[in-house]
């Protein structure tokens, strides 16, 4: 038998990649975690085959899973095969002949499509050439480096330099309001799991130089912004030409850009991006971070100066523009943003009075975030507050909306043939990213509560992006077997190359119908989550976006390398084999640096900072800890710039008397 399947392995593998019935996650599965796949078909049992040895790795029976789906309108049967962790190249095969395309089950399934998802913003760059050493195949050369020149409808006249920063999606416009949940979302990611965003590895110019990548990536475009701050501390709003651009070059699009007039949600945005900023790169640059902070300042004192909407009624395009408009009317939730990062940036009072004389008028957690509604980021940030007088009572309730919210999640997924949190009627322009908006609550409500279902949920919609949908399609360009092939991305629709620019996300179904493509292909009557094509011209169902591409470097990044190995019935509780201290980070720090640590059994635990002569200058953690990953933070305010060293004791019992794990490590404090 054995020697059959090897042959037949031989027949079928070239079928594999022209026919698949199988939806799986196509970047593949971690070896520890929940591994489901879905099929129409209604056979009884299905078998997942060795590739390298057309071995049978694993079988079991189907299970119904949804009959007439009211996303897609499918009746769908599922397959879970978690207890498979054994390494390697898999497919699916089912008992009446329907197969899946070739996966992978490995612990860095999810490093590949991360490093791809995080490098696509080095592939936007604008006003610098992209060198074949980092680009590969997609370099170019220098694109507008005329940014820009005042609109007439600024009241001012003349060239303002402002060349940098990240093209905005498919086009070459660069927008402030989307640069700041693009730019928020990925300060949150490394904020909330240095650890998991510390690589230095990804090939851009920045690239081993002692500072994460993804922050070296993200200060590219807060470079430009600070270009965009007017003296009054007010930010504009855009620079795009009047017209989109045709399908054609960066380097040779020409023409005059302009820089349309100041916005309280642009300056919202930009105060807040700035003032987290400004504490996330102290630890590597002092003295860029201080620049960071005096612009949230500068703006927020604009914010303060005009406490309306600015311009009135919001910004709109003026008279002969028809680039992105990015409308929007209500510019609470951007100034409670600012107003959060600025406190826990500073521990100023003005601020925390503000978010607590304004929270209410903003509501919270209820939905995903989107470039129009913020407010989500300024609540994550409080409810995660560091700042002693941050208010419990806030902070309790930020918690209580984020678990009600993600229980709405679960209720949702349950409904949905595959797990997905959209429903019926939320396929619109660009909801790929709001299912990865919504997978990153989820993490934070798992984050908050240790609830499984949460993490699997989360899980389940980066599966959904990956392949794990009607389409049997990654929209990730570059990842998966089945994936996009022709964005609407001008550089990739340009460039004569086969393969478009890797890492980038497509914005997903839209069954609205908002471009002429999908007009043309489907009708009111098509199931919501079908009305997707893979199409230059469809723009609202196959354009990319720096904003889209956020959440999927966080849920991506989350879950890269996850290697948990035990399951509780409160949630995914890690063992450790053995004790071990991490070496802190960042390191060398200012004022603050995360220290992390494993215990392989429950002990009386304590981690204790001194300094160079022996004294005790903190006590972090003094209590009984199960076994398990912990982490904590240590700020050095008050203490003198130099070397610190910090302990961890186990022991039997608080008092110590059988010590039977002591470890040391240095730390060095710079201010």
């Amino acid at each position: 038998m054995k020697v059959f399947l090897k042959y037949l392995l031989i027949i079928i593998l070239p079928f594999e990649f022209l026919k698949a019935d199988v939806f799986i996650n196509q970047a593949g599965y971690l070896s520890n975690l929940t591994k489901i796949f879905y099929t129409e078909s209604s056979a009884d049992s299905f078998y997942v085959i060795d590739v390298s040895t057309g071995n049978v790795a694993f079988r079991d029976g189907l299970f119904f899973s949804v009959s007439n789906d009211p996303a897609t309108g499918l009746t769908l049967y599922g397959g879970e095969f978690s207890s498979l962790e054994t390494n390697g190249s898999y497919f699916i095969r089912l008992s009446n002949g329907d197969s899946s395309f070739v996966f992978t089950i490995s612990n860095n399934v999810f490093e590949d499509p991360y490093k791809k998802a995080l490098k696509g913003y080095y592939f936007q760059r604008c006003g610098t050439a992209l060198l074949q050493d980092n680009a590969g195949i997609y370099f170019h050369s220098t694109c507008h480096t005329g940014d820009g020149y005042y609109h007439s409808s600024t009241g001012q006249s003349g060239f303002r330099l402002t060349t940098g920063g990240w093209h905005d999606a498919g086009d070459y416009g660069k927008y402030v309001v989307n640069a700041g949940i693009s730019v928020g979302t990925l300060l949150l990611a490394y904020e909330n799991f240095p650890e998991r965003f510390n690589k230095d590895n990804l090939n851009i110019p920045e690239s081993e130089n002692g500072i994460p990548d993804l922050l070296d990536e993200v200060r590219y475009e807060i470079e430009w912004l600070l270009e965009m701050q007017n003296s009054n501390g007010g930010i504009y709003f855009k620079i795009t030409k009047e017209q989109f651009e045709s399908f054609i070059m960066p380097q040779n699009d020409s023409g005059t850009r302009y820089i349309y007039t100041v916005s309280s949600t642009a300056t919202g945005n930009f105060a807040a991006i700035m003032a987290k900023a400004a504490r996330l790169y102290q630890p590597f640059d002092a003295t860029f971070a201080n620049q960071c902070l005096t612009a949230a300042a500068l703006a927020w004192n604009f914010l303060t100066a005009n406490p309306t909407i600015v311009p009135v009624g919001g910004f709109v395009n003026p008279g002969g523009t028809f680039t992105g408009e990015y409308g929007d009317t209500n510019d609470s939730d951007e100034r409670l943003w600012a107003a959060a990062e600025l406190f826990e940036t500073t521990g100023l009072t003005e601020y925390n009075n503000y978010i607590i004389a304004n929270y209410a008028s903003v509501g919270t957690i209820s939905g995903a975030m989107s470039w129009q509604n913020v407010k989500n980021l300024a609540l994550i940030t409080y409810l995660y507050s560091l700042q002693s007088t941050a208010s419990q009572t806030l902070k309790n309730l930020i918690k209580n909306s984020l678990i009600s919210y993600c229980n709405t999640l679960l209720n949702r997924a349950s409904s949905n043939g595959f797990g997905v949190t959209i429903n019926s009627g939320e396929y619109y322009w660009g909801c790929n990213s709001d299912a990865l908006n919504k997978a990153l609550l989820l993490i934070n409500g798992y984050r908050q509560t240790n609830n499984l279902a949460y993490y699997e949920t989360a899980l389940m919609q980066l599966n959904y992006i990956l392949g794990t949908n009607a389409h049997n399609f990654s929209f990730i360009t570059g990842v998966g077997t089945n994936s996009v092939m022709h964005p609407h991305h001008r550089p990739s629709a340009s460039d004569g190359i086969v393969n478009p620019v890797p890492g980038l996300l497509a914005g997903g179904p839209d069954q609205y119908l908002d471009d002429p493509v999908l007009q043309s292909h489907f009708t009111s009557s098509t199931p919501p989550a079908l009305c997707y094509i893979d199409d230059v011209g469809s723009y609202a169902s196959n354009e990319i976006a720096i904003n889209w591409n956020a959440p999927l470097v966080y849920v991506l990044g989350f879950f890269n390398g996850e290697g948990l190995t035990d399951i509780d019935e409160q949630g995914f509780n890690s063992v450790p084999k053995n004790f071990n201290l991490e070496q802190n980070y960042p390191n060398p720090f200012n004022p603050d640096t995360k220290i992390s640590w494993q215990s392989s059994v429950g002990s009386w635990q304590s981690l204790t900072v001194y300094d160079v002569l022996g004294n005790e200058v903190s006590k972090l953690v003094n209590e009984y800890r199960a076994a398990g990953v912990y982490e904590t933070d240590f700020i050095a305010e008050g203490l003198s710039s130099g070397i610190y060293f910090y302990t961890l004791k186990a022991n039997n019992s608080k008092e110590g008397s059988e010590k039977f794990f002591v470890q040391t490590k240095k730390m060095l404090f710079l201010k």
